[in-house]
């Protein structure tokens, strides 16, 4: 079970991730002192990427039960490698995470986030071009939600060609996956939805995560088949 301010942290990732136009773009949640993080930023740092920033809370009603936190603040900040970055520009990533953002109510809370006032800054980094969106909205201290687990994948062997099943514990999860290493996610241009064991003909780096209304996405599965 996660907190709700991690819950929401998760949700606006999932929520840019399962938009076409974040296909190729990796979309990180930070977390601080994590090697698996470190390690992903670390690649996503050749291109142009976004992290969804650990939420900031303010408590105005202390008196209240809960506490609620009102506002939350949530800031993704873009991140372009200008060298070597291909594809869309740092400053209209950021605008489009922001119109995704916008009026957006996640599951994990009964309320909207909206651009906050400051909605969208540059940000001075070294060696970067990056901007800064934030949303914002209200939510209690401890509103739990349940998150998938990654889906298991079943193979003979790892060389193709290869027949391959993918499975989630969870009864009645949508399971996504990419063969051609692009962010899986349920509206993604070379994501398919799981039906049956399908067969990997050629090499191929196999994505996979699963949806289910009520809970958290799944972190990722992986497999590399040569």
């Amino acid at each position: 079970m996660a907190s709700v301010l991690v819950s929401i942290q998760q949700e606006i990732a999932d929520r840019l991730l399962a938009d076409p136009f974040f296909a190729t773009i990796p979309i990180l949640v930070e977390a601080p002192r994590d090697m698996a993080f470190d390690l992903q930023a670390s690649v996503a740092a050749a291109g142009t990427y976004g992290v969804v920033m650990v939420p900031q809370a303010t408590v105005s009603a202390p008196g209240a039960p809960g506490p609620i936190f009102d506002p939350v603040e949530i800031a993704v900040r873009i991140r372009e490698n200008i060298p070597v970055a291909s594809g869309p520009h740092a400053l209209e990533v950021a605008e489009t995470a922001l119109a995704l953002l916008h009026l957006y109510r996640p599951v994990t809370i009964n309320e909207v986030l909206c651009a906050a006032p400051n909605a969208l800054v540059r940000v001075n980094e070294a060696n970067v071009v990056a901007y800064e969106i934030r949303v914002r909205t209200q939510a209690g201290a401890s509103f739990p939600v349940p998150q998938l687990n990654a889906p298991t994948i079943a193979s003979a062997g790892m060389s193709s060609p290869q027949t391959v099943a993918l499975t989630s514990d969870q009864l009645g999860s949508a399971v996504y996956y990419t063969l051609d290493g692009s962010q899986p996610a349920p509206r993604g241009p070379t994501s398919s939805l799981y039906a049956a064991p399908f067969v990997v003909s050629s090499p191929s780096l196999l994505r996979t995560r699963a949806w289910l209304a009520g809970f958290l996405a799944s972190v990722e599965a992986r497999a590399t088949y040569t």
